[in-house]
């Protein structure tokens, strides 16, 4: 059966509806935050210090706790249903799969 461009649409909006973001992701979004910001940390403390290995240390230390804080943080946006639109799914084990046709008529 052929879907109409509305329903491909609809489809498309349960699928993204029902998924979020792995643990993995989130860690690999932590770590390439954190370079970028420890890079940032270390040259402006060196540019305030006129140390290198004080700049070094300050910026090895908060990438650390940083890089923490930040998987907690996403962790726990991933629960929060705010901004998103559609089936919230977030308290599951697994990600549900959604039969489009029902939720189709259910609104329409």
């Amino acid at each position: 059966m052929l879907l109409s461009f509305a329903d491909k649409k609809a489809e498309k909006r349960s699928q993204q509806a029902v998924t979020s973001d792995r643990p993995i992701r989130s860690l690999a979004k932590a770590v390439s935050w954190r370079v970028t910001g420890s890079i940032d940390t270390i040259l402006l403390s060196w540019f305030f210090t006129g140390s290198l290995s004080t700049a070094a240390a300050i910026g090895l230390t908060e990438v650390v706790t940083k890089m923490v804080l930040y998987y907690l943080h996403e962790r726990a946006w991933n629960r929060i249903s705010l901004g998103r639109s559609g089936v919230d799914c977030t308290h599951g084990a697994e990600v549900l799969q959604v039969d489009c046709n029902h939720v189709l008529k259910e609104t329409g």
